[in-house]
């Protein structure tokens, strides 16, 4: 799986989603900032996003969060004996690579708290949006042009002598 930011392939008008919190004991005070990220594979349809957190511009923590109920995770896995994987993708959970740089359980408290109805739809409207979007997830590179190949911008010359000498 790839993921993207929202952001990213939505473009400039994608909002992110911030609060400010006090007075949370298992959370510094101060802003957070939820940037959603979504998986570009065409054959996949997981259904889920990941959300990094980020406290005063630091990354503190990365959520996952899967809309669908268990038995679509345990289809979509083709499962056969343990459904555990399937229950860990539905709903919220800290993700493997999370810095857990705050509390897990205040982090997991705090995004339950604000998953209201109106997130909840613009996640779901991102992640089909993105993956509507034409993404390219393959990195190409030019090949190495050889010091005494034909400069490719057709002079004639050798690359060392024309282009690469600039």
């Amino acid at each position: 799986m790839y993921f993207k930011p929202a952001g990213e392939v939505l473009g400039g008008n994608h909002p992110v989603r911030t609060v400010t919190i006090s007075d949370e004991p298992r959370l510094p005070d101060g802003e957070y900032k939820f940037i959603d990220y979504y998986c570009t594979d065409k054959g996949c349809d997981c259904r889920k996003t990941i959300i990094q957190v980020f406290h005063e511009n630091r990354h503190v923590s990365t959520v996952n969060y899967g809309w669908e109920d268990p038995q679509y995770y345990f289809k979509w896995l083709k499962a056969s004996k343990d459904d555990e994987m399937a229950q860990d993708m539905s709903g919220l959970s800290i993700d493997f690579m999370s810095p857990d740089l705050v509390s897990a359980e205040g982090m997991l408290a705090l995004v339950k708290h604000i998953m209201d109805k109106k997130w909840l739809t613009t996640i779901k409207e991102n992640y089909r949006l993105v993956r509507e979007a034409q993404i390219e997830n393959v990195i190409r590179f030019e090949p190495k042009i050889s010091r005494n190949a034909p400069c490719p911008c057709g002079s004639g010359k050798k690359y060392k002598k024309c282009c690469l000498a600039h």
